[in-house]
């Protein structure tokens, strides 16, 4: 990932919270001279100083019958993004030093994958990647409400994997270079703008 010093985040823990955030990663697989591509929901644990990436894929998915050739795997994470129109830029409409940019935040985790056949580890993972997306929820749906047989069957399918992080870095684009009355500008315009992740992205960008 190209990162500018200015766009650069250097705190781990802000990194692991992206990746807390937004867990539906683009995994990039290499290995054999061949790349494999998945789109794939990992869960960050606490292990090491960089952390752990855990998930699943089906028995039958390329990830796991090219799992002997693999080398490195790259998983990459975004937050919502937004286009940013150059008319929302307030001193860039006096100086005429504007042009159409995009906004968002990425962090690219790097490591060795393992696969884990393991029953009580799947069932383990299932429980904690559920919890991590319905704890905030009014009436949270655990797994304990599903059909025991029901689950037992779908995890029987899976196979499980883990990532040690051996390399973290994160890339902050949200209008760092321009002024604090650009910056608000735009807060205040995506706040509005009908875009899918404007909202979102609105509420990144420090004024």
């Amino acid at each position: 990932m190209y990162i500018q010093p200015l766009f650069s985040m250097t705190e781990v823990s802000e990194l692991q919270q992206v990746m807390h955030d937004y867990p539906l990663a683009t995994v990039i697989a290499e290995g054999a001279g061949e790349v494999e591509i998945n789109l794939l929901p990992l869960l960050w644990v606490k292990a090491g100083p960089l952390g752990r990436l855990t998930g699943h894929v089906s028995r039958s998915h390329h990830l796991f019958s090219k799992a002997p050739s693999i080398r490195t795997v790259t998983a990459v994470f975004q937050s919502p993004n937004a286009y940013i129109s150059p008319r929302w830029y307030i001193n860039g409409q006096k100086s005429g030093r504007n042009a159409p940019s995009w906004n968002y935040v990425a962090v690219q985790a790097q490591g060795r994958i393992r696969f884990i056949d393991d029953a009580l580890w799947m069932r383990e993972h299932l429980n904690a990647l559920a919890h991590s997306q319905e704890a905030s929820r009014e009436e949270p749906w655990s797994p304990t409400q599903a059909d025991p047989e029901f689950l037992e069957s779908v995890a029987a399918r899976l196979i499980g994997f883990e990532l040690d992080i051996e390399n973290l870095c994160g890339k902050r684009f949200l209008s760092q270079q321009r002024t604090a009355a650009d910056r608000d500008s735009l807060v205040q315009q995506l706040a509005q703008d009908p875009g899918p992740g404007a909202a979102a992205v609105s509420r990144l960008i420090k004024p």
